[in-house]
Formats: structure tokens, C-alpha cells, sequence
């Protein structure tokens, strides 16, 4: 568990914070066992000029497949996750990216994150992109088409 928001930057110096809830939240996702599945949602929140601040995230649903290597957010309670925070915040809140775990201590995007993500993240807005693995986050900023990797300050 943490006890203070994360922060990542950005090259340009942007900074993205994870809420001290949503970190909690992610970490009790981490794939700590063999049986443990993969687990996704999408990350809520608000843009404050260049600055990204995540204040929630949707959770896995029985209706998502996962399995140890792959989760496929097919519930539409995702979305749902968004509406509901855009309504209840004066639509401040929005989606701002994607996240998801892996089986592993340090995580890294396969090739399959960047080609997901090459292919069905197309907002003209920056967006976050976040791995939780078992003792470490990858944390990444896709903005067009380039990914930069962020690191934690």
C-alpha cells in the first residue's frame, strides 16, 4: 500500500499524478500468484492545462476475459465507469487512458500493448497508459503516435 500520490514526468516536464486511492486500487490487482489473472479498467480524472491528475479507475467485471497472459475489457461497465464520473464531477472528469497488469516484477508493454494501443487509441489529447506489475508500474504517455515512458519523480 502507499501512503502519498505518485508522480511521473514527462520530457516536456507535464507531470501525471496517481491519487493515493488509485494506487491502492491497482496494487490489489498485482498478479502475485500463478493462478492470478491479468486485470484492466480505464483511468478517470481531470487534465489541469499540461498536467494529467487520475482520480479513479474502472475494475475488472465477471463479464471481462482474462486469463494469466490476457484480459479483454468487454464489460460495459467501463464506460459506464466514465459517464457516471464525467456527470458526477461537472464533467470535469474524464477518460485519460488505459491501464492493465502483468505477471511480472518490472513491468514492460509487450508487443501486443503497443500494437493495441497503436490501434485503438486515436484521441488527439494525451493519453496514460499504465502496467501495474508485482513491485513496480510502468507508466507511459501516448500523445499521436508516439509512446514516451515516464519516470517517476
Amino acid at each position: 500500500m502507499v501512503d502519498k500520490e505518485l508522480v511521473f514526468q514527462a520530457q516536456d516536464e507535464s507531470l501525471v499524478v496517481i491519487s493515493i486511492g488509485v494506487a491502492n486500487t491497482l496494487i490489489s490487482y498485482r498478479q502475485l500468484s500463478e493462478s492470478s489473472s491479468e486485470s484492466a479498467g480505464v483511468l478517470i480524472g481531470e487534465r489541469r492545462g499540461v498536467h494529467i491528475v487520475i482520480k479513479k479507475v474502472s475494475e475488472p467485471s465477471l463479464w471481462d476475459i482474462r486469463s494469466r497472459f490476457m484480459v479483454d475489457r468487454v464489460s460495459k461497465h467501463h464506460q459506464k465507469a466514465v459517464d457516471d464520473a464525467f456527470k458526477n464531477n461537472n464533467g470535469e472528469w474524464q477518460y485519460l487512458g488505459e491501464w492493465h497488469t502483468h505477471p511480472e516484477d518490472v513491468p514492460r508493454p509487450s508487443m501486443t500493448d503497443y500494437s493495441s494501443w497503436h490501434k485503438n487509441l486515436k484521441l488527439l489529447d494525451s493519453l496514460i497508459l499504465i502496467i501495474v506489475g508485482r513491485t513496480d508500474f510502468w507508466v507511459g504517455k501516448k500523445t499521436q503516435g508516439n509512446i514516451e515512458v515516464l519516470k517517476q519523480v
